[in-house]
C-alpha cells in the first residue's frame, strides 16, 4: 500500500510540474530597450508599420560603416532614415538625417533587423527590407 501511495504523489507532482511548465507564454521576441523610442517603419512593399520601443538589434543606435570606419548613431540624434540602394558585401545604403539637420551615409549589415512592439505584437525586419524609418 505504501508503495502505491508514493508512487501517486510522485505521478501527481511529476503530472503537475508538466502541466504548469506548458502553462508559461512566449519569452519576448523582441528586446526592450532601456529608453523607449517610437518610430514609423515602411517597408519595400510600401507597408507602415508604427513600433514603441525600437531598437537596432536591442541597441537605441545604429551602428554601420562609412567609408572604412565604423560609426554609431543614436536613435536619439535621427529624424530619419531612408534607404538609398544595396552597398557591397551584403550591406544595404542608408541616408540619415539628423534633427540638427545633418545627413549622413551610413551602411548597414543586411542581416540585422529593426525592432519593436506594436499594439498588436512584436515586429522585426532585416535592414535589406526597410525603405524609411522616422523617428516620433
Amino acid at each position: 500500500m505504501r508503495n502505491r501511495r508514493s508512487f501517486a504523489v510522485l505521478s501527481l507532482i511529476f503530472l503537475w510540474v508538466a502541466l504548469v511548465g506548458m502553462g508559461k507564454g512566449p519569452g519576448p521576441d523582441v528586446p526592450v530597450p532601456e529608453v523607449s523610442y517610437n518610430a514609423t517603419v515602411r517597408d519595400d512593399q510600401d507597408i507602415t508599420t508604427k513600433v514603441v520601443n525600437a531598437s537596432w538589434e536591442g541597441n537605441i543606435f545604429f551602428i554601420g560603416t562609412r567609408g572604412k570606419g565604423t560609426v554609431t548613431v543614436t536613435f536619439e540624434k535621427i529624424k530619419k532614415v531612408v534607404a538609398t540602394g544595396s552597398g557591397a558585401n551584403n550591406k544595404s545604403d542608408f541616408q540619415v538625417t539628423m534633427k540638427s539637420g545633418d545627413v549622413v551615409a551610413i551602411s548597414l549589415d543586411n542581416d540585422q533587423r529593426f525592432m519593436g512592439t506594436t499594439s498588436y505584437g512584436t515586429f522585426r525586419i532585416l535592414a535589406k527590407n526597410i525603405k524609411e524609418v522616422t523617428f516620433d
